[in-house]
């Protein structure tokens, strides 16, 4: 079950990683839109599916059927999901002559198709146990499958585009996007075919109040929600500067590929160590040194800007080892506040938590794709030609320096967190004996 419900990760990374590495870079590289536009267009259609995560989450909670509240959505959004992916990079050959708006609405539609699968998809964790130890082996199964899956993305992508393209990189982007639709729904299945909904929760439909009750009332979860976002504006402001740094600092496009599978397998590789020390510790601590580690290693890089792949690449690995830790935690960290928002309301409902979750991540993420694509437009990046000594300046500040201070910001407010140590076994007996009363 544990290995079957973490695959479906491994499908929606193929998705997740091709988007948030690569289709930045696509769409003014390659299909030549201006970076503030591009920007803007990831911007607006992240901040859409974030708004769109909690209604998922309540439409999701309320769903009736033979398999179940979650599972359904697994079965029948995922063909769609991989269709629409597709269309994010056939959009510009479709309708050549209206590019900006049909990679507009191309990412509006991905967007949407991806909350009506992520959302359930993330909330059945929490219907499959309310063991403390056994979601932290879900959480590191899903963030090991999702690391494989974005080396996989990181390394084939170019590669792909390249052999598949034969000199239209346009067309090599599509076709890889293909095979990618096909291998996830696959492993779609597969995590469908696995899972179970284990965990009874009250079957009838929260009312507005008892939603607002319910939310408000969990300083758990706003805490580690505040930890996300800006966690995620690190991660995302790091991982799409890097293609720009590692072609027009370093001098060579090729290292970017490598620098991404790098950095993704030092996170692959780093997952179960992190999982094994949050068994024995507390997720709470290991978040708190990966967090630590990931700043860090940001700032080492602003500070010597190296020109050297080695150097550039030893402090990539150690970024991605401490982002593994954030992952890791971060997820099995979710489940538990659901519990917490339990014992302090006396309601439960995992999917509008979940729903809330997924929104500050790509919320997160949208503003920071936005803020990427601006800073590029105010430091006068101009794409495939020499960049101005300004110019490369304000890369290794975007790159490095930013996503540092936010990591270290992420870093201080989870120190607020209310769920150390035992406190989460605590609140499950409290409940367990509520419910027996």
């Amino acid at each position: 079950m544990v290995i079957g419900y973490g695959s479906g990760d491994f499908g929606l990374n193929l998705f997740y990683t091709g988007l948030n590495l690569y289709l930045l870079y696509y769409y003014t590289d390659v299909v030549g839109l201006e970076p503030g536009i591009a920007g803007t267009i990831f911007m607006t259609a992240l901040l859409w599916d974030a708004v769109t995560d909690p209604f998922m989450g309540v439409i999701a909670s309320r769903t009736r059927s033979r398999f179940g509240r979650y599972r359904p959505y697994l079965l029948f959004a995922g063909p769609a999901l991989g269709a629409s992916f597709v269309l994010l990079f056939a959009a510009p050959v479709l309708w050549a002559s209206s590019v900006t708006l049909a990679c507009f609405l191309s990412h509006f539609l991905f967007r949407t198709v991806y909350t009506v699968f992520g959302v359930p998809y993330a909330s059945i964790s929490a219907a499959m146990t309310t063991s403390g130890k056994a979601r932290t082996s879900l959480s590191g199964a899903r963030m090991q499958f999702a690391t494989m899956g974005a080396i996989a993305t990181a390394f084939l992508t170019p590669w792909l585009a390249e052999r598949f393209g034969q000199g239209d990189l346009i067309r090599g982007y599509m076709l890889t996007a293909v095979v990618y639709a096909c291998f996830a729904e696959g492993v779609f299945l597969l995590a469908f075919f696995s899972v179970r909904e284990r965990v009874e929760t009250d079957a009838k439909s929260l009312s507005l109040r008892d939603t607002l009750k319910v939310t408000r009332g969990n300083h758990a979860f706003w805490i580690l929600f505040a930890g996300v976002v800006l966690n995620a504006l690190a991660s995302t402001v790091f991982t799409k500067s890097i293609v720009y740094y590692a072609r027009y600092i370093i001098g060579e496009p090729a290292a970017v590929r490598e620098a991404l599978t790098l950095y993704t397998i030092a996170a692959a590789a780093a997952v179960l160590a992190w999982t094994a020390l949050a068994r024995m510790t507390s997720k709470s601590r290991v978040l708190t040194v990966g967090l630590l580690l990931n700043a860090c290693a940001l700032f080492a890089l602003y500070v010597l800007a190296p020109e050297d792949k080695g150097l550039f690449f030893l402090f990539v690995i150690l970024a991605g080892i401490g982002m593994a830790a954030t992952i890791v935690a971060f997820w099995a960290m979710l489940p538990d506040t659901v519990e917490y928002g339990e014992w302090k309301t006396g309601i439960r409902d995992e999917s509008i938590f979940f729903g809330l979750f997924q929104f500050s991540q790509k919320a997160a993420s949208g503003l920071g794709v936005g803020a990427v694509g601006l800073i590029l437009q105010a430091i006068g990046y101009v794409a495939n030609t020499d960049q101005s000594s300004q110019t490369l300046s304000g890369l290794r500040l975007m790159a490095f320096l930013l996503p540092a201070i936010f990591a270290l910001l992420a870093t201080l407010i989870m120190q607020f967190y209310p769920l150390k140590g035992r406190r989460h076994e605590e609140i499950v007996a409290l409940l367990k004996e509520r419910e027996s009363v």
